[in-house]
């Protein structure tokens, strides 16, 4: 099959690599924030709207003119504004109204005193009065400025607001994580290849799941949570630092080790080559013979010259190629097959 000489390229550069773990990551985001579900729960309330009283609407921080608004809008208030008792039954139904109300789980911890991330993220079954008081406030407060300065509003609207509100805090978090995200989707890419020989995938917190066919989508949404895969024979893929990722056998001996170099590091490629062969050193003085894999976010001239000069690694891989071209995948992947297997 011939390749466009332009997809080559644009696959080896490193603004490829970047925006694709890019998407992956607002991907990954997005699931394990779980607001569609939310938004969802939030919608089923409006079956019961008429069990909530909107009493006193100043000490709910509503504005007389935005509460009449929603009203004439005929959007049903509790889908736009937030009840005290909602947060008090389903704590977690906070990021919807903090996402409507487009603020940051920052911006609102500013206004309230922090705890926002416990809440939404379900780790607080209760909400202290007093606590529920405040966010109800400051939320409103901001709906209400929405409200009367939104001149087409639309209830249709909501889910653009929030999925934008989300976004926003994804973004915030991504300078910092592109290095994990590279790692995670090489994890995953090994996965897919690998499902016929996994036995137990073994979490971060100690416990293990046996691999299950029909939870195979579940389980590679907790990808980064990963300690280890148990595989047929005793062969055993270990996440950690040095290297990234290690195939061993029953014996604990290294047979594979793969280091990823994805990050936004102000080191040059010189100097990430460098870690790189640094980082097989622990499972080389293990075994001497053990192959080792370097996937590299983007190859330069010299990295290229410094590579093919002196060998220092069994295979080299870019990042960018490797996310996009199956092929490289199953050449990547069949690396781990191979010896599992002894082809």
């Amino acid at each position: 099959m011939v390749i466009d000489p332009f997809l080559r390229q644009l696959v080896e550069t490193d603004n490829f690599a970047q925006y694709s773990l890019r998407s992956t990551f607002f991907v990954r985001k997005l699931r394990e924030l779980d607001l569609w579900r939310v938004i969802q729960e939030v919608r089923k309330l409006v079956q019961v709207s008429a069990s909530f009283e909107w009493d006193n609407l100043p000490t709910l921080g509503i504005d007389l003119a935005a509460w009449e608004r929603i009203e004439n809008l005929r959007i049903t208030p509790v889908l736009f504004f937030c009840h005290p008792r909602v947060l008090a039954e389903q704590p977690r139904l906070l990021l919807y109204y903090r996402t409507i109300a487009l603020i940051s789980q920052k911006g609102l911890g500013s206004l309230v005193g922090g705890g926002v991330a416990g809440i939404e993220e379900g780790r607080v079954e209760q909400v202290a009065e007093q606590r529920i008081r405040q966010l109800v406030q400051a939320l409103n407060s901001i709906l209400s400025v929405i409200a009367k300065s939104t001149p087409d509003l639309q209830a249709e609207q909501f889910a653009g607001y929030q999925f934008a509100a989300a976004g926003a805090t994804i973004q915030g978090s991504w300078n910092n994580a592109i290095g994990e995200e590279g790692i995670a989707q090489v994890r995953t890419i090994l996965i897919e290849h690998l499902r016929d020989e996994i036995v137990q995938i073994v979490w971060r917190d100690s416990t293990s799941t046996s691999y299950r066919a029909q939870d195979h989508a579940a389980l590679l949404a907790r990808v980064a949570d990963m300690r280890s895969i148990r595989l047929k024979d005793g062969y055993h893929l270990l996440f950690g630092s040095e290297p990234d990722i290690s195939l061993r056998d029953s014996k604990n001996v290294p047979i594979v080790a793969m280091e990823v170099k994805a990050g936004n590091d102000k080191a040059g490629a010189l100097e990430r080559l460098g870690a790189a062969m640094k980082s097989f050193e622990n499972d080389k003085n293990i075994n001497a013979r053990v192959k080792t894999v370097y996937i590299v976010r983007a190859m330069t001239p010299e990295l290229q010259t410094r590579i093919s000069q002196g060998n220092p690694f069994d295979h080299t891989f870019v990042l960018g190629e490797l996310l996009a071209n199956a092929r490289t995948q199953k050449t990547f992947a069949n690396l781990v097959l191979r010896a599992i297997l002894g082809k």
